[in-house]
């Protein structure tokens, strides 16, 4: 995700709150396709439900359909491709539904978050980003994320910045922050502005009132992984020796001696052969 996000500071909480939602809810404009406007479900859904994510219905002459776990078309995070064939990103509880849309069965917390549709038609590449929110079964909190957590991980380039976002139906909450199991940050929220090598590490949220306490799962911020060709050549093994020793080698040389000399042999006769014929003729 290379899309930055510059809050500044001294932002009053309904200032954040309206960022953070419009954060969440937009897709970076970097992309070379053209992206419809994002959407997010307005409720929760329990554990164990289905989830139904559609495609966009006002696009005309789609020729392909493929499905994508976060904001951004990531093969490592293919769900679905265009051809119709399960990638790196699916679970087993994914299916295809008509006209293209998304079916997850049995949905768990894990699978709140973002989830990408890329569209091809004969004319343009088109791509839509839809978001679904699922319930905890015991109250656990939910840890949002931009960019998106992708089974407990967030990988973000340094000098851009992470948004996460902790979202529980406790009533009257205080909720804080751990990072790397230690108390961090208090606040709903929590905006890493230009992201450093000391900002990698494990997060958490946690939840509490007076009769409870609960905390998320812990998502890891990682630098993205770089994927390197090798370009150095291998070596060239060279051809192996026969190496014979003793009575063998030998044997060998007089037989190389030998069938050096029929060789020759038969070359003389040729030659002489050859002359009596000449001669005959002459006469």
């Amino acid at each position: 995700m290379r899309c930055s996000l510059d809050t500044g500071f001294g932002l009053s909480p309904a200032w954040k709150r309206l960022l953070l939602t419009g954060t969440l809810l937009a897709s970076c404009t970097c992309s070379a396709s053209l992206e419809l406007p994002s959407s997010v479900s307005p409720d929760f859904l329990t554990e164990g439900a289905v989830a139904l994510l559609p495609v966009p219905s006002n696009i005309d002459g789609v020729l392909t359909t493929s499905w994508f776990r976060g904001h951004e078309a990531r093969p490592e995070t293919m769900i679905f491709s265009p051809e119709g064939f399960p990638g790196p990103g699916h679970t087993g509880r994914e299916t295809l539904g008509t006209q293209g849309s998304l079916l997850i069965r049995n949905v768990t917390a894990q699978d709140s978050g973002s989830y990408t549709v890329v569209l091809e038609t004969s004319r343009e590449r088109r791509s839509k980003t839809e978001q679904i929110r699922i319930k905890a079964s015991d109250d656990q909190p939910l840890l949002l994320a931009y960019p998106s957590n992708i089974w407990g991980a967030i990988q973000c380039e340094l000098n851009y910045s992470v948004v996460m976002q902790c979202l529980t139906s406790i009533r009257n909450p205080m909720i804080y922050w751990t990072f790397n199991g230690k108390p961090f940050e208090i606040g709903e929220y929590l905006i890493i502005r230009k992201l450093s090598l000391k900002d990698l590490g494990t997060y958490a949220c946690v939840v509490k009132n007076n009769q409870e306490e609960n905390s998320s799962k812990s998502v890891t911020i990682s630098l993205p992984q770089i994927k390197e060709d090798s370009t150095e050549a291998e070596p060239i093994q060279p051809d192996p020796i026969l190496r014979v020793s003793g009575g063998g080698a030998f044997a060998l040389i007089a037989a190389g001696n030998i069938g050096l000399m029929i060789l020759i042999a038969g070359i003389s006769f040729t030659i002489v052969q050859g002359l009596r014929r000449r001669v005959r003729t002459y006469r």
